[in-house]
């Protein structure tokens, strides 16, 4: 894994900004691994990847006790979140595998609980807390 980028977030509205910024440099089936203590950021870093895929960001929410959301439009996103899951059973019986094959970008929240179902290439972002308002956010890609 090398180490590509680290950014400082000072607000919430900065790192929804850097979301938008991110998705720029990302293909829509690439998939994106969120990982960082609980309220680091990370449902706020989708809803900033939601705004910018013309998503309706009202919509956007942590899927915690579902695993998965999916927001349908012209560029599709599926939102992950693993923190809940049991066991890695329950990525089979979503259908993991079928979601990474679809047309949209795919974003997880607590990825690491899933290492072994992790594809090839991914990009991590790790999100530290600094302070109330300030996040840390190390980006970087696995091939």
């Amino acid at each position: 894994m090398k180490k590509v980028l680290k950014i400082v977030s000072h607000s919430e509205r900065e790192t929804e900004l850097l979301a938008q910024k991110i998705l720029s440099f990302l293909t829509p089936q690439d998939v994106l691994i969120l990982s960082g203590e609980l309220g680091a950021g990370k449902t706020l870093f989708v809803r900033g990847l939601a705004k910018a895929l013309g998503l309706n960001i009202d919509e956007v929410n942590s899927p915690s006790y579902t695993i998965v959301n999916e927001y349908p439009g012209e560029k599709a996103m599926y939102h992950f979140d693993l923190y809940r899951m049991a066991d890695t059973s329950e990525l089979v019986e979503i259908g993991w595998d079928d979601y990474l094959l679809k047309e949209g970008l795919v974003v997880v929240e607590w990825g690491e609980r899933a290492e072994d179902f992790l594809p090839d290439r991914y990009f991590l972002i790790e999100f530290t807390i600094l302070t109330e308002t300030e996040r840390e956010l190390s980006i970087s890609l696995k091939e």
